[in-house]
């Protein structure tokens, strides 16, 4: 395993405090975006419909305890509103987490979400990492649950797991409970892209939330219903001191009206069975068209594929108007390593058909 101590984001080489994909607004002229993982459909048109129709209560302050998006939240879910907080997107409340309990000794897995290990140094704590082995498909497996040490207070699952693709599976996560209930220490899961997943059911957590105290899920609206722009997050927590304390650090008013209207009328079942066919048609497009040209493609379960090629295929795909997301900057990969979301047809054709032509 690997230590990671010292400043803040070392892992993550990145220029004016900036690592992730989606960052548009570098480039002169409009870029295919391949960097980011949103959903294709977009934007559900009732979110649309009601930030119009509710412009004329956007002159008060926002609700500081989203009251009607968590009620929302909690028929969705069956979970009680009382024991979900929601936040600025699930980055705000990777932060607010580790700020409110403010872990020593955290645990994550390599390549994973960098956030995890800047909010743990942030809140004054140190990163231990899991690596996960190229020959394994990047999977977590038993011996993650092994690795974890008496002075491990937290640790970070991302599942399915950013930039990999593959979920975690539930056993692992029941073992890791168990292994942090002993420690008196906290599970955090990432369920960001979960709702891509067609065996969903499968693979989430959230019917251990019950019977576990030391658990807490992180989902967003940001990648299922494309509101990244909008910022709302959400966190269902073990306890309802637990959501309390998390909800009282930081700022108030973290979840703008707008999200909050958009976030309440954006969740619906038959969007998200909609997404999945969509998404698990056009994954397996990609991934058969680029194992074509004789590209290393990993397995994946959501909406977004880790290949393997030549180092300057970011570069010269920038050219044509394309961006796809480096994966140097992820601890575990090197420059060879890219990510790319899973778009409408049209787009992953005109992907591919510019691979075929740069490389």
């Amino acid at each position: 395993m690997i230590k990671s101590k010292g400043n803040i984001g070392n892992n993550c080489k990145r220029s004016n405090g900036y690592c992730h994909g989606g960052d548009i607004y570098k480039f002169k002229d409009k870029m295919l975006d391949f960097s980011a993982n949103l959903n294709p459909l977009g934007m559900p048109e009732a979110a649309k419909d009601s930030i119009i129709s509710s412009i004329d209560n956007f002159e008060a302050y926002p609700d500081h305890s989203c009251r009607k998006l968590r009620t929302a939240l909690s028929k969705f879910y069956n979970y009680p509103a009382h024991k979900i907080v929601c936040g600025n997107g699930a980055a705000d409340l990777i932060f607010r987490i580790c700020l409110r309990f403010k872990p020593q000794n955290a645990l994550v897995v390599s390549p994973t979400f960098s956030e995890y290990e800047e909010a743990v140094k942030m809140s004054g704590g140190a990163v231990t990492y899991f690596p996960l082995l190229e020959d394994k498909n990047f999977s977590v497996g038993a011996e993650f649950v092994d690795s974890i040490s008496e002075k491990i207070d937290m640790v970070f699952l991302c599942s399915p797991n950013n930039p990999t693709g593959l979920a975690v599976d539930l056993k692992i996560i029941e073992d890791t409970l168990e292994k942090m209930r002993k420690n008196n220490g906290l599970l955090v899961i990432d369920h960001c892209f979960i709702h891509f997943m067609e065996d969903e059911n499968s693979f989430s957590a959230m019917r251990l939330l019950k019977k576990c105290k030391n658990l807490i899920i992180i989902n967003a609206f940001t990648k299922i219903y494309s509101m990244a722009g909008l910022r709302v997050g959400y966190a269902f927590c073990g306890s309802e001191s637990m959501a309390a304390s998390i909800q009282n650090t930081l700022q108030p008013w973290s979840v703008s009206s707008v999200a909050q209207v958009a976030g309440e009328r954006a969740i619906d079942v038959e969007f998200i069975k909609k997404t999945k066919i969509y998404i698990s048609e056009n994954r397996k497009y990609l991934t058969d068209e680029l194992e074509k040209i004789g590209i290393k493609v990993f397995p994946s379960q959501c909406n977004y594929l880790l290949f393997k090629c030549r180092h300057d295929l970011a570069d010269l795909l920038e050219k044509e108007g394309i961006m796809i997301r480096r994966c140097g900057n992820f601890p575990g990969l090197s420059d060879s390593f890219f990510r790319i979301a899973v778009k409408s047809f049209e787009d992953n054709r005109r992907l591919v058909e510019t691979i075929k032509k740069v490389i």
